[in-house]
């Protein structure tokens, strides 16, 4: 701006002084001495400028004309110079990169640099510019995160309601069978209904759980003391109404004593004892073998889930805790691939863990441990 500044004092002074000069050479054709563009008297000049030729008049009123304008003009060129100067040096690189980046965004391509290192305002933009790039890169990825936390929640909650309501089937499909033919007594019909609702309050109180939380991390470990015999009750209850199906045994074998108490969070040890059930039905061939033990030395609490399938592949022992992972060969419509990732993590959180392997003879084993002495830190 100074450099145009000066140029247009520069050209305003030379164009005035041309002017004057041309000005004089007009007047003196008829003897009148001019001082600085301007008549010693204006009434001399009026008399004097009526005594000019028609030419020369256009010729002095032009040179007017230029004395008065030429400084508006000459500032007008040097704005707009100074103008164009400054677009083409300070803005035009960093607008195209804003305006290429802008482009880029509305694409949903945030994987672009935003690079320009000048210290002016135009740099500061670039540079909050590129924030906001990293910032919606974050948000993006939370957004992505939340999602894909629904999804598993939604797909745990499907997953998980499977074996309760497979269990209340049972119940309803045998008082529905035996009921109208006498063959349950008031005991028995009473004891069946009591399981019954039992089941529905656990059904209840999963769902209400499920819609608190916003991700299985979420989840708290509520432990309470309960004896090995009373939880090995319960499980004995579901086993009853899942035994036989599909043709398939499944026998209970506890190796702890029974009276031993434990500090268990019943709830959340059922949630992965149904998922490992299930998954121990899918595949069984015959038979399903569950033991229950207690490492007195450890505190810890451990369900084996053994079947007579084909046992793990080297690909499922690695892969099988993962979420969303199904065998090859397995129907994927029926089967969202996260049970046993879900039982990884309630173990995880009952301080404990969940390990795979399989029998030496034939078939999987799942082992589920639980730490059952003092109350956990974040219970």
């Amino acid at each position: 701006m100074m450099v145009f500044i000066v140029l247009v004092i520069a050209l305003t002074s030379l164009t005035l002084a041309i002017c004057n000069q041309w000005d004089q050479m007009v007047w003196q054709k008829y003897n009148v001495t001019v001082h600085n563009s301007t008549l010693l008297m204006v009434s001399d000049y009026y008399e004097q400028y009526a005594e000019l030729s028609k030419t020369d008049r256009i010729v002095v009123n032009v040179i007017d004309f230029i004395q008065t304008w030429s400084v508006f003009f000459y500032s007008i060129g040097g704005i707009l110079g100074a103008s164009y100067f400054f677009y083409r040096n300070k803005l035009k690189v960093p607008l195209k990169i804003l305006e290429e980046a802008m482009e880029k965004i509305g694409q949903n391509d945030l994987d672009i640099l935003i690079d320009y290192s000048s210290k002016d305002e135009m740099g500061n933009l670039c540079k909050s510019f590129d924030m906001m790039r990293q910032q919606l890169i974050t948000n993006h990825k939370n957004m992505w995160f939340m999602m894909e936390e629904q999804k598993r929640l939604n797909a745990a909650f499907a997953h998980d309601l499977r074996t309760p309501l497979t269990v209340l089937k049972g119940y309803t499909d045998l008082l529905c069978k035996y009921v109208p033919q006498g063959k349950i007594d008031e005991g028995k019909l009473v004891s069946t209904l009591s399981l019954m609702a039992n089941h529905i309050e656990r059904l209840d109180h999963y769902s209400n759980t499920m819609k608190e939380i916003n991700s299985l991390d979420d989840i708290t470990i509520q432990q309470r003391p309960i004896k090995l015999d009373m939880l090995s009750e319960k499980i004995n209850e579901m086993i009853s109404v899942l035994d036989g199906k599909n043709g398939i045994t499944i026998r209970q074998m506890e190796q702890a004593s029974q009276d031993r108490m434990m500090y268990l969070d019943e709830t959340l040890m059922m949630e992965v004892f149904d998922n490992v059930i299930s998954n121990a039905l899918r595949y069984a061939k015959s038979l399903i073998d569950v033991t229950l033990t207690i490492d007195g030395k450890n505190m810890y609490f451990t369900i084996y889930v053994q079947d007579d399938g084909k046992g793990f592949s080297s690909q499922d022992l690695a892969m099988a805790t993962k979420p969303y992972y199904t065998d090859a060969g397995e129907d994927k419509t029926n089967h969202f691939g996260i049970g046993l990732y879900i039982c990884k993590l309630l173990c995880e959180k009952h301080r404990g863990c969940i390990t795979l392997s399989n029998s030496i003879k034939q078939g999987a084993i799942v082992a589920a441990s639980f730490y059952i002495g003092a109350k956990l830190e974040n219970s």
